[in-house]
């Protein structure tokens, strides 16, 4: 068998799997492949999505940024924790966090998405934010205190909110001592308590 058939034999067998979603998708953005977690995503089989335009499944208030994300993916960017949202096929959106890169050899945009609809209820953020109490958070800080409980490194906040990467260490370093943590491992523990105290 040669490597060219072990890839393609294997990979998919692989990736199906895994609980995340794996996309394929062409440089016309139309997908070429998705794993078998896009039924317990997105409520879709994967033979309905491929094929689709990528960007149709994309909440209209995320298409714009959703784009430009795209775009910096095909440019040669490896990109961890950009989340948007889609629409899953009973209704209702699903807030994905992606992992994607570009692969040039085969012209194709490799994208791992993660459902993070659980870690985005209102509930658990609203009750870990109240263990702040007496120094409330700032809305910047609301922002990156979402982000930081996603696997986006530093860097990858500040990019997505267009901050310096400076300033936005700093916004982290208050959060850790607002919530008495030493870091996000700290962070992520409170915010379990929470979010198992609502289920």
């Amino acid at each position: 068998m040669s490597l060219l058939e072990c890839r393609s034999s294997i990979i998919p067998d692989l990736a199906d799997l895994l609980p995340d979603a794996v996309f394929l998708v062409e440089e016309t953005g139309r997908i070429a492949y998705v794993s078998a977690a896009s039924r317990t995503v997105l409520g879709y089989e994967p033979a309905e999505l491929v094929g689709q335009r990528v960007i149709d499944l994309v909440v209209a208030r995320d298409r714009d940024k959703t784009r430009r994300e795209a775009g910096e993916v095909m440019a040669g960017k490896l990109r961890v924790g950009f989340e948007n949202c889609y629409a899953h096929k009973r209704g209702g959106d699903v807030h994905l966090s992606w992992s994607a890169r570009w692969l040039e050899a085969d012209r194709l945009r490799l994208g791992v998405a993660r459902d993070i609809s659980a870690l985005r209820r209102a509930g658990p953020l609203e009750r870990l934010g109240r263990l702040a109490e007496g120094k409330p958070l700032a809305p910047r800080e609301r922002e990156i205190l979402a982000l930081l409980l996603t696997e986006a490194t530093e860097k990858q906040i500040a990019d997505q909110l267009g901050l310096a990467f400076s300033t936005t260490h700093s916004y982290i370093t208050a959060i850790f001592r607002k919530f008495g943590v030493r870091g996000r491992a700290g962070l992520m523990s409170l915010w379990l308590q929470q979010d198992a105290a609502v289920s």
